[in-house]
């Protein structure tokens, strides 16, 4: 739950950028800076990297990093190009991806009645949530929406399949890596932002609220990331039913909170989603009890 209330905030914080000014991409680099940090101070820092750096997942987790970023500069582009709502599709929808991997190579992961129907309602549940009226659904490129699923999917597996005590045997393994990633995209994005900005002769340091909004969206962005790995590692149910039940908690309660506190006006398809992701949440949590 904690990992779907910060998740929720990065949401928000997302939606407020525009309102206060924010500089959106220095933003995003100071916040993997801050993330990474906190991640790499709880960890132990290079001591305990030196103990743990011939694990198989360290290079994955460093390479991951600039998926991180790259993903980010291809949200951006495809948000300004097709429209909001095929490119939240796109990188929501990605839980499939994970979740029938999963069903298909974990043993233990078995696909019932109850977590079926539910993974069949989230994929309506997401594209209904997402529903914005009034924007373009004349698509011609498909293949940054196709890169976005894939690559959202391939960070979602990742973490997935590295966060149990196989292989996170301590607490500070766990941080460490939640901030490796982070350490690799906060670099490439500190070197894309300065070149950036000598080729376009803009301003090289961010202004004071873009520092700011920064600095909280790393601290929010790090528990977020943190506690998804607790969450696959502590709650008891399978792997593949966590990742829709956390898209589809931070869906519903990111819309919960844009009404009540952003003045965001829903339409009906989007209630209808809401409706049907809170009924896939109860299935896949009513399956985990009951299991």
């Amino acid at each position: 739950m904690t990992s779907v209330g910060l998740s929720a905030a990065i949401f928000l914080l997302f939606q407020l950028f525009g309102r206060w000014h924010v500089q959106t991409f220095p933003a995003i680099v100071i916040n993997y800076g801050v993330a990474a940090s906190i991640g790499w101070f709880l960890a132990g820092g290079h001591q305990t990297f030196a103990e743990v750096q011939n694990q198989s997942w360290v290079p994955l987790a460093l390479a991951m990093g600039l998926l991180f970023i790259y993903l980010f500069q291809l949200i951006a582009r495809s948000t300004q190009e097709i429209g909001v709502t095929v490119t939240s599709i796109a990188a929501k929808l990605s839980m499939v991806i994970p979740v029938a991997i999963f069903l298909i190579f974990d043993a233990q992961d078995q696909l019932t009645v109850q977590k079926g129907i539910a993974i069949a309602l989230s994929v309506p549940a997401i594209m209904l949530a997402s529903w914005k009226p009034g924007e373009s659904r004349s698509i011609s490129n498909w293949s940054m929406p196709l890169i976005i699923f894939v690559g959202s999917g391939m960070i979602d597996l990742m973490f997935a399949g590295y966060s149990g005590p196989e292989h996170m045997t301590r607490v500070d393994m766990r941080y460490l890596f939640a901030s490796l990633p982070l350490i690799t995209a906060f670099l490439v994005g500190l070197v894309w932002h300065v070149r950036t900005a000598r080729v376009n002769a803009a301003r090289l340091v961010p202004d004071a609220k873009t520092w700011l909004a920064g600095i909280s969206l790393g601290a929010i962005n790090f528990g977020s990331l943190y506690f998804l790995l607790e969450t696959y590692d502590k709650v008891g149910i399978d792997r593949s039913a966590v990742m829709p039940v956390n898209n589809l908690a931070i869906i519903l309660m990111s819309s919960g909170l844009s009404v009540a506190f952003l003045n965001e006006k829903l339409v009906k398809q989007n209630y209808l989603g809401l409706m049907l992701g809170a009924s896939a949440i109860a299935l896949l949590l009513w399956d985990a009890l009951n299991g």
